[in-house]
């Protein structure tokens, strides 16, 4: 095992940033403020709660590994939801490593939204929970400690954790220093990028790609900056599979569009179908993409092409279920389903979800079941589509019947 800071070095540089960040917090938050979970709809807070308890109901033995992960995607989509309150009751029920992670995932929570010692106060929950994780799992909930930190702007904390990570998790902090990035320092970053790219390491180039997507993103009005991160980018993509190209390619039209250039966008989505159609693909693998690049061409305004090819994904499911292995068909369902929200078509997804449930069951044992209707669940909530008063019995009943055997 690699040799990495102690445990009493960390939360030492822990404790002493909880101190300085506090004194800062002070002038940085208002006092009437608090943190909270925003509003939500009756039927997402249920949902929500149906997903938990779906995921915490397989057994810890010998399902902890499935059991945690699916509690930490409710953990998220919570976090999503800006429900920051029930995402830490639901991280401190999660029995393994993926507990240090959620606090630090509201720890970064709650430094984005401007509560930087609650975020401190989580970091050091993760920072503890960190000591009873190995290799790669410890890896990773300290280098999303280094993240936050990166973020706050605490530079030396960050690095701390970043001591003895491996290269598969150490390049994912170069997407946050993107993130914030000043321009004044564009030319370092840009230099810094290329030297790690130059590695030709999988995971320090992917990391280095996600960080010029950020880049692209952080400086989009500065058309000279924004072309030569593009080009960058480009370059550098080479040796990368097409899955992680056309993902950069989204994330670009996302981006593209969340600065009101619908242009760029279409271009962005017309080049990533272009990719897939050159390749060849299992069903359960495109059919998600293709689902999420109509929605982006919907967004971007090409609303009539969007539809017919949305339309055109239902039917490949629909022609190809038979070769979608079960365990896989309600959150290939899911992804057409949310596509249809987003364009209106509610009716459509709320039959797609009702699909999905049922799909969901077709495995007769509870660990695939439970998955699948977590998963759902949190699709529904996240994308606000009521189930019916029929769906919503038929969710429960599938929740209360998880059981022998898993």
């Amino acid at each position: 095992m690699r040799a990495g800071p102690s445990l009493l070095s960390l939360l030492l540089a822990v404790g002493l940033l909880v101190g300085a960040v506090g004194c800062s917090a002070q002038r940085a938050e208002k006092p009437a403020r608090s943190l909270e979970n925003i509003p939500l709809e009756p039927y997402q807070a249920e949902l929500l709660e149906i997903a938990f308890d779906a995921a915490s109901a397989m057994p810890v033995h010998p399902h902890v590994e499935n059991r945690s992960r699916t509690q930490e995607t409710v953990v998220k989509a919570c976090l999503e939801l800006e429900q920051p309150l029930r995402a830490l009751r639901y991280i401190e029920q999660i029995d393994n490593w993926r507990r240090g992670a959620g606090y630090a995932d509201l720890a970064f929570y709650c430094a984005q939204h401007g509560f930087p010692t609650k975020a401190a106060s989580y970091i050091e929950l993760a920072a503890r929970t960190s000591q009873e994780a190995e290799d790669w799992r410890k890896d990773r909930i300290k280098i999303k400690i280094s993240e936050t930190y990166t973020y706050m702007g605490q530079t030396e904390a960050a690095a701390q954790f970043e001591r003895g990570v491996g290269a598969s998790e150490l390049g994912k902090v170069n997407r946050v220093k993107a993130m914030i990035c000043p321009a004044d320092s564009f030319d370092a970053e840009i230099a810094a990028l290329e030297r790690l790219v130059s590695v030709r390491h999988f995971d320090i180039l992917k990391g280095a790609l996600a960080a010029y997507a950020e880049l692209f993103n952080r400086f989009y009005a500065d058309p000279k900056r924004r072309a030569l991160v593009e080009e960058r980018m480009r370059a550098s993509w080479g040796s990368m599979p097409v899955s992680i190209r056309i993902d950069l390619l989204a994330d670009l039209a996302d981006f593209s569009l969340a600065h009101a250039d619908q242009a760029k966008a279409v271009e962005l989505v017309d080049e990533a179908e272009t990719l897939i159609d050159a390749a060849s693909w299992q069903p359960r693998l495109v059919i998600p993409v293709l689902a999420g690049l109509t929605e982006l061409r919907f967004r971007a305004g090409d609303t009539e092409r969007a539809r017919t090819e949305l339309q055109d994904v239902l039917s490949l499911f629909d022609a190809k279920r038979e070769r979608i292995v079960n365990i896989y068909r309600a959150e290939t369902l899911c992804s057409i389903a949310e596509a249809f929200r987003a364009m209106g078509g509610t009716a459509v997804a709320l039959d797609l979800y009702g699909r999905a449930i049922e799909a969901g069951i077709e495995n007769p044992n509870s660990r695939p079941r439970a998955d699948d209707l977590a998963a759902t669940c949190c699709s529904m909530a996240l994308h606000r589509v009521e189930p019916d008063a029929e769906l919503m019995s038929r969710i429960r009943q599938i929740r209360d019947g998880l059981g022998d055997p898993w």
